[in-house]
């Protein structure tokens, strides 16, 4: 067979070859270099992501975190202003509903403490039906999602149109509703 037509067959059947895929952010802190891995799910059994902390020489902790759903961001950045760094872990999917998740992780004494963010205040909650976007900006972890009508069956699944935000207050552990 010739050269061609190897290659065109290794195009095709790549997707297929069971090879396991993984999503990597990358960031940098002084002389620290950290990598947050996602598994793809498709080729997964369990949806999980790594958190890794390297040097040049070494990787200094490694932190594996089984979590039923899909990394959809990560970001590095001083929440509580201290001077140490945190780990900001989004995944979506979470238990293969629309609900969302944010894990944080802080970096002190060559090891995570981490925590997992407060659940949203009972008022948004009612209005809650997942779609979670999360983003980092100037050191704040900030949430929207769009709001929906009803507390019954019945409807549920209307959205509003309206777009609810939240800004998480780190050292207090909660969500704040801030104003579009």
């Amino acid at each position: 067979m010739n050269r061609p037509a190897l290659l065109l067959l290794a195009a095709i059947y790549a997707p297929f070859s069971g090879a396991q895929e993984t999503l990597d952010h990358r960031f940098e802190a002084g002389n620290l270099t950290v990598t947050v891995t996602g598994e793809d799910s498709e080729y997964a059994e369990t949806r999980s992501y790594q958190v890794v902390v390297s040097n040049e020489l070494r990787v200094l902790s490694r932190l594996d975190v089984n979590r039923d759903g899909l990394v959809t961001g990560a970001w590095m950045a001083d929440l509580d202003r201290d001077g140490a760094f945190e780990v900001i872990v989004a995944t979506g999917q979470l238990d293969g509903e629309d609900r969302g998740a944010v894990d944080i992780h802080e970096w002190r004494d060559f090891r995570f403490d981490s925590t997992a963010a407060a659940a949203l205040p009972p008022a948004a909650q009612r209005r809650y039906r997942g779609n979670d976007q999360f983003d980092v900006e100037n050191g704040r972890l900030r949430r929207a999602f769009p709001a929906f009508n009803g507390e019954n069956s019945g409807d549920q699944g209307v959205p509003t149109g309206e777009l609810v935000l939240f800004e998480y207050d780190y050292p207090a552990n909660r969500w704040i509703g801030v104003s579009p």
